[in-house]
């Protein structure tokens, strides 16, 4: 009989992995890894500056947007406008014995600008209807109150309101009010407004009030005008507008307990100062450049223009012919005639940018320097738009 023998099993076949292949397939694991926690970590850094950068642009563009829009209203007086000649071709009947205080008041310029006796005295001349400053003047502000701000410009325009409402019948007298269908926007009796009537022969800046049921606009002394009377006893018609004077004064500051500096504006509206609105957060500077008109006529000799401390005598070319980089070196307000606004938006992020290190952007083609304390991790992009004053340079 035989017998069948078991059967046996190499030692080959029982042999399991060795160290050495452990330790190689580990550490090719390990590269595999490292090379995907790379391109993760690449793609999400990318993400984020992408996603940073987006927000810039957006917050940069309706900042923007915002201070071109009311900024071309300057110097808006309707259809007789304001010239840019020595003083203003209207002259107000709206007597102020002392100058207005601060921002409180219809013309904040009065604590900053004594050049011009207009300047002090009037809430809007063409010396003033545009204001550049190359920081944010604490004289702009009520006492006490002037905002933590860095280095950076501010702007001051004014001009008459948009809300504008027809007088609806001719005045029978220089001293008749001025007749309107209704009060459209609300004005109220009672209530004081600085306001513009205009058409295309003259223009007057006075006090007036709402009466007569909302069909009427009182200009009496009683208002606070020196006479009842317009500019040279101007009588308005059915082709006149009334509006409020308005301006708006725009600044980066700090807000208390913010990371970074934000846009701001202060309006008034005609009758009073509104409270500062916060515009836009992270703007972290504004620069200003001034396109100045020299090359124009003078309105009297009809040679070229010189300047003098009186004042400009010179009709427009109506184009920027120089451009100033600092309100400082502006030779005559009443001749700047377009402004380039250029915004230096900075992250909400400290550390968007705190793997690789991005120097900071121009601003306005001038080198820029981040402010003392600012982190420099974060994403910086510059914005700018040039706005020309189409009520300075568009003929009338």
């Amino acid at each position: 009989m035989s017998v069948t023998p078991s059967p046996t099993y190499s030692s080959h076949c029982q042999r399991g992995m060795s160290l050495i292949e452990l330790l190689v397939s580990l550490a090719l694991g390990l590269a595999v890894l490292v090379g995907l926690s790379s391109v993760y970590v690449a793609a999400k850094q990318s993400f984020r500056f992408q996603e940073t950068s987006g927000r810039l642009q957006e917050d940069a563009t309706f900042a923007l947007e915002t201070i071109a829009r009311d900024l071309r209203m300057a110097g808006f007086a309707g259809c007789r406008g304001v010239e840019v000649t020595t003083g203003p071709v209207y002259a107000p009947s709206l007597s102020l014995a002392t100058a207005p205080t601060a921002i409180t008041g219809p013309n904040p310029l009065a604590s900053v600008e004594t050049t011009y006796a207009t300047v002090t005295v009037q809430p809007m001349t063409p010396y003033n209807f545009v204001r550049g400053f190359d920081n944010v003047p604490s004289a702009m502000f009520a006492s006490g109150s002037a905002p933590t701000s860095g280095t950076t410009d501010s702007i001051f325009f004014s001009g008459g309101s948009a809300n504008a409402v027809s007088v609806t019948g001719a005045m029978a007298l220089p001293t008749s009010s001025l007749s309107i269908a209704t009060d459209t926007f609300g004005w109220g009796s009672g209530t004081t407004y600085n306001l513009i009537v205009s058409d295309c022969l003259s223009s007057s800046i006075f006090a007036g009030q709402i009466a007569g049921g909302g069909t009427q606009i009182d200009h009496s002394s009683a208002m606070g005008n020196s006479a009842d009377t317009f500019t040279g006893s101007a009588q308005y018609g059915i082709d006149a507008l009334v509006m409020p004077i308005e301006w708006n004064f725009y600044y980066v500051a700090t807000r208390s307990g913010a990371s970074t500096p934000s846009l701001y504006r202060v309006f008034y509206d005609g009758n009073a100062r509104k409270a500062a609105q916060e515009i836009v957060t992270n703007v972290e500077s504004m620069k200003l450049h001034y396109g100045e008109n020299l090359n124009g006529k003078d309105s009297a000799t009809g040679l070229a223009c010189t300047l003098s401390s009186g004042g400009a005598t010179c009709l427009p070319t109506l184009q920027a012919d120089t451009w100033r980089t600092t309100a400082g070196a502006v030779t005559d307000w009443s001749r700047v005639v377009a402004v380039r606004i250029g915004l230096m938006m900075v992250s909400s992020d400290s550390k968007a940018n705190s793997d690789t290190f991005i120097a900071a952007p121009p601003l306005l083609g001038a080198s820029y320097s981040i402010p003392s304390g600012a982190s420099s991790s974060r994403v910086r992009k510059e914005f700018s738009t040039t706005v020309v004053l189409r009520n300075r340079v568009s003929p009338r």
